[in-house]
């Protein structure tokens, strides 16, 4: 794990944010120092999100944190949460709900770092991210109190721009924006405009799967090496998990897989729809692999041979 932060001297009792550096988290950034008069320090985890958190760091702080935390939990994320997920499958959301577990357990660890007992989150989604950190915080013991300020805020859906806007926050290039949660995963993005069953993402709003009109004409085949049920190499290429996901993603998305769409389950979850190019196509060898000797499964070592190509991935040969 490797730590970065900024330090600047706290004026008292701080509160602790899990930072994402999107519009909602930096928003709170603002909204908890008004509200509770008091400063605020952030804690980013990098889960793979394929970006600078550099980035994400010098904006909290912009926005008037008085530190920043950046912890890279890149292959531990893919050791504890990623691995043991592949053998669920891809019927479930799983993008948002695999990180949870990390970010609970850094933020009491920070919060301990920092001597406070108050620590925030920036979901606005109540029935699934943000329910399922609360729990997960309170779980882990310690007396902890758990904010959620997209929750708890007393501004209208209407006054949250202009409150963004006056305090400097970028704010999203379109009123009616989806917000994305990217990660070694996947990609998950929720939204007002799914709250309609029936409407559809725009194009733009897609990073990491292709439209139709753009898929690789030339079909990709793809040889996965699985060892004690996790996979090990691509196309011969041995490689930790955090370096095969994001090359299997890439190749995957091209291709048009990975796209999942999952309804609103009232006081659940609202509509999710999730970008997971790379585990659609993993779990498809792992049925194959686990089928040719389900006793022995998943202590075989095998490879898996498929072909993906024009939306849809079929299985060439299995070999043990």
């Amino acid at each position: 794990m490797e730590w970065s932060s900024e330090r600047v001297t706290p004026t008292g009792h701080v509160i602790l944010l899990a930072y994402a550096g999107d519009f909602e988290s930096s928003v709170a950034v603002a909204w908890l120092e008004e509200q509770y008069q008091t400063d605020v320090v952030t804690v980013t985890l990098d889960l793979g999100q394929g970006t600078d958190l550099t980035d994400v760091r010098d904006r909290a702080l912009a926005l008037g944190a008085v530190r920043a935390h950046v912890l890279d939990v890149r292959e531990e994320f893919a050791r504890t949460a990623v691995a043991p997920a592949l053998a669920l499958g891809v019927g479930d959301p799983r993008v948002a709900a695999n990180a949870r577990p990390l970010v609970a357990k850094y933020l009491a660890q920070v919060a301990a770092i920092e001597g406070t007992a108050m620590v925030a989150h920036g979901s606005h989604v109540p029935q699934s991210d943000a329910t399922g950190l609360d729990a997960l915080v309170a779980a882990g013991g310690g007396e902890l109190r758990v904010m959620a300020p997209c929750r708890d805020w007393a501004l209208a859906p209407a006054q949250v721009l202009p409150f963004a806007k006056a305090r400097g926050v970028p704010l999203p290039s379109a009123v009616d924006h989806l917000s994305a949660v990217r990660n070694l995963w996947g990609r998950a993005l929720t939204g007002h405009l799914l709250s309609d069953p029936w409407a559809e993402v725009p194009p733009a709003d897609y990073i990491l799967t292709r439209p139709v009109a753009d898929w690789s004409a030339t079909p990709a085949m793809l040889d996965l090496e699985f060892a004690d049920g996790v996979p090990v190499s691509l196309n011969g290429v041995a490689m930790p998990l955090v370096e095969l996901l994001p090359s299997l993603e890439t190749i995957a998305g091209s291709h048009g897989l990975g796209r999942l769409d999952f309804p609103a389950i009232a006081g659940v979850r609202p509509r999710i729809v999730e970008e997971a190019p790379a585990p659609v196509v993993l779990h498809h060898a792992m049925k194959a692999l686990s089928a040719v000797v389900p006793a022995l499964w998943p202590a075989v070592r095998g490879t898996v041979r498929l072909k993906c190509h024009l939306g849809e991935c079929h299985i060439e040969e299995v070999t043990i």
